[in-house]
C-alpha cells in the first residue's frame, strides 16, 4: 500500500514531463507557421507593389516564370492554409499548458498530503 502514493507521483510526473516536452514542440512549430506565413504575406505585399505582369519563382535550384496574378493567388491560398496551421496550434498550445497547469496543481496536492 505505501508504494501506491509512489507511483502516482511517478506517473504524475512522467505525464509532466511528456506534456512539457510537447509543449515545447507544438510552441517551435508555432513559431515557424506563423514565421512563414509573415513571409507569404510580406512576399504577396511587395508583388503587388510591382508594376511586371510576370515574375519568377523559386522552385528549388531553378527559377520559373509565372503571372504575377497567379503567384500572388497561391501566395494567398498559402496565408490561408498557414492561418489554419496557427489555429490548430493555438488550440494544441492551450491544451498541453492547461495540462501541465493541472498536473503540476495535482502534484502539489498529493505532495501536500
Amino acid at each position: 500500500m505505501s508504494n501506491q502514493p509512489q507511483d502516482i507521483v511517478r506517473e504524475m510526473a512522467n505525464s509532466l514531463r511528456n506534456s512539457r516536452s510537447q509543449l515545447a514542440m507544438t510552441l517551435a512549430q508555432l513559431e515557424q507557421v506563423q514565421r512563414q506565413k509573415k513571409i507569404a504575406e510580406l512576399t504577396e505585399k511587395e508583388l503587388t507593389s510591382y508594376d511586371n505582369e510576370k515574375v519568377w519563382r523559386s522552385c528549388g535550384k531553378m527559377f520559373i516564370q509565372q503571372e504575377k496574378q497567379s503567384y500572388t493567388g497561391d501566395l494567398k491560398h498559402d496565408e490561408k492554409l498557414l492561418e489554419e496551421q496557427v489555429k490548430a496550434l493555438e488550440q494544441k498550445r492551450h491544451y498541453l499548458q492547461t495540462t501541465v497547469d493541472n498536473t503540476v496543481e495535482s502534484l502539489r496536492r498529493v505532495m501536500g498530503s
